[in-house]
């Protein structure tokens, strides 16, 4: 397994590089001097020799490649600089925000799993009429945008019923509606996963051979298919965990949830670039550090390919 994280991590850094470059360059090809921009933002009008002086302490008059190699060697570091709207370190803001995402997004994808199995579950195995209205509603709920499923459940549980705030802090009731509108996009669209993987598995001789013994429904799924269907199913939650946390910028300034989208969202109005550049950063990690967890979380639930890796 150890041979297999490191291929996995020597295939990754090509990727991660080109993503490091995007972000490097959204700063650099952006109009506007950021010197000046972070000049008055401090309240400071300089002389042009001051802005040429403090250009060449920043390194902004070098080639475009040795400041990419000069920003790549902070990033690394996780060093992005201040924001130019805040003027604390660039780690510090996002540190400040990350938390409430991450719960955010954890709780939806948890939701969404337990959403998926269920009417994946639901719609493989019940009747023709109830698994046909079940695929109708994952369909339906995939077609939803995230930003009108929101303003619903807005007006159901805040306007109508009263249930609940709109705008609120990071506390667990709080996290609730938003929550719930990530989950029910997300697991619809992994129901129709799991509702696909287990019709193409009842299909095989040893499910048929399984109901000829007599085993019940629950046996049958439980012990013989999902065994064979779990690790795509744990890759494409990883996935949706990417996902969501993409998708929760909308959805955390619709519910008012102080998370990394309230941040990012700020950032791109006040042309703060380098709060951008870091966001775009740890983005690109979270996803490759989630996938990979995927790949060994895979790895361990199937044995055959356990010891197909160990014999490679």
């Amino acid at each position: 397994m150890l041979r297999f994280i490191l291929i996995r991590l020597a295939s990754a850094i090509p990727t991660l590089l080109g993503m490091s470059f995007v972000a490097f360059l959204i700063v650099a090809l952006a109009p506007g001097d950021p010197v000046m921009m972070e000049l008055r933002a401090m309240g400071i009008m300089p002389e042009p020799e001051d802005i040429a002086a403090l250009q060449a302490e920043f390194g902004l008059d070098k080639p475009l490649l040795l400041r990419y190699l000069d920003w790549l060697g902070h990033a690394l570091r996780f060093e992005f600089g201040t924001s130019i709207a805040t003027g604390r370190p660039v780690m510090d803001e996002i540190a400040l925000y990350l938390p409430a995402t991450l719960s955010l997004a954890a709780s939806a994808l948890l939701g969404a799993i337990a959403l998926s199995l269920t009417l994946g579950g639901l719609a493989a195995t019940a009747g023709q009429f109830f698994g046909a209205g079940l695929r109708g509603l994952t369909i339906l709920l995939v077609s939803v945008p995230s930003f009108w499923l929101a303003l619903l459940l807005i007006y159901v549980f805040v306007l109508h019923l009263g249930w609940a705030r709109l705008v609120g802090d990071s506390s667990l009731p709080d996290l609730v509606l938003p929550a719930m509108t990530l989950s029910l996009a997300a697991g619809a669209a992994l129901g129709r996963m799991v509702y696909e993987r287990i019709r193409a598995e009842m299909s095989e001789d040893h499910i048929r051979l399984a109901i000829a013994k007599g085993l019940g429904p629950i046996q049958i799924l439980l012990g013989h298919i999902a065994p064979r269907i779990i690790g795509p199913l744990i890759t494409a939650w990883a996935n949706a965990f990417g996902g969501l946390l993409g998708g929760a910028v909308v959805v955390e300034s619709i519910f008012g949830w102080p998370g990394l989208g309230q941040l990012i969202l700020q950032a791109i109005s006040q042309r703060d670039f380098p709060v951008i550049q870091g966001y775009l950063v740890l983005m690109g990690l979270t996803f490759f550090l989630t996938s990979l967890l995927a790949d060994i979380a895979v790895i361990l639930t199937d044995p055959q390919l356990r010891r197909r890796l160990e014999h490679e």
